[in-house]
C-alpha cells in the first residue's frame, strides 16, 4: 500500500478488495462515536441493515466497512487516537465470530515477528480475522488501543 495514502483510504482499498464499496460506508447512516471500537460499528452496522429491512452485507464487507468508519473518525480526532506506536507490548485480537473477540498478549516486541506469532494464533482459533494494537492510547479491551494492522485470512496483513 501507498504509505501516502491516509490509513482510510487504504481500508477503503480493502472494503473494494472484499466487494465493497464507498456506498457500503457512506449510505450506513451508522454514527460512529468515540467509544466505538471496530468490532461494535460491525454490530451497529448489521442493526441498521436489519431496521432498514435490507439484505445483511458478508461479514468481511461490514468489518472492511467498520474499519473505514473507525478509520475516518480517529483522522477527524488525531489527539485522541494515539495512531502508529513503538515496537513493544503488541495485543492480539482475534475474531472468533461476529459476537465474540478475544485479546490476548504476544510475547513478541518486533512487529514482525508478532505478526508470525499472531497469524498461528488466528489460524489455530479457525478466526478469519484478526488484529494487532499497541495498547498505548487504549485500554484493555478488543478493540482499544493504537492500530498497529489487519489479518484477513483471504488478503494476508496489511495497513
Amino acid at each position: 500500500m501507498n504509505s501516502s495514502q491516509s490509513s482510510s483510504e487504504q481500508f477503503g482499498q480493502h472494503l473494494i478488495s472484499v466487494g465493497g464499496s464507498e456506498a457500503d460506508v457512506s449510505e450506513s447512516a451508522y454514527a460512529v462515536t468515540g467509544d466505538d471500537t471496530v468490532e461494535s460499528v460491525v454490530s451497529g452496522l448489521r442493526i441498521k441493515q436489519q431496521q432498514q429491512g435490507t439484505p445483511a452485507s458478508p461479514p468481511s464487507i461490514l468489518h472492511a466497512s467498520a474499519q473505514v468508519l473507525i478509520s475516518r473518525r480517529d483522522e477527524h480526532d488525531p489527539d485522541s487516537h494515539a495512531g502508529t506506536s513503538l515496537a513493544g507490548e503488541y495485543q492480539l485480537d482475534i475474531h472468533v465470530s461476529a459476537d465474540r473477540t478475544t485479546r490476548e498478549s504476544i510475547p513478541e516486541k518486533d512487529l514482525e515477528q508478532a505478526q508470525i506469532w499472531a497469524k498461528g494464533r488466528i489460524e489455530a482459533e479457525g478466526a478469519d480475522f484478526g488484529a494487532i494494537y499497541f495498547p498505548a492510547g487504549g485500554g484493555v479491551e478488543p478493540g482499544t488501543g493504537a492500530l498497529e494492522c489487519r489479518y484477513d485470512r483471504a488478503v494476508g496483513w496489511y495497513r
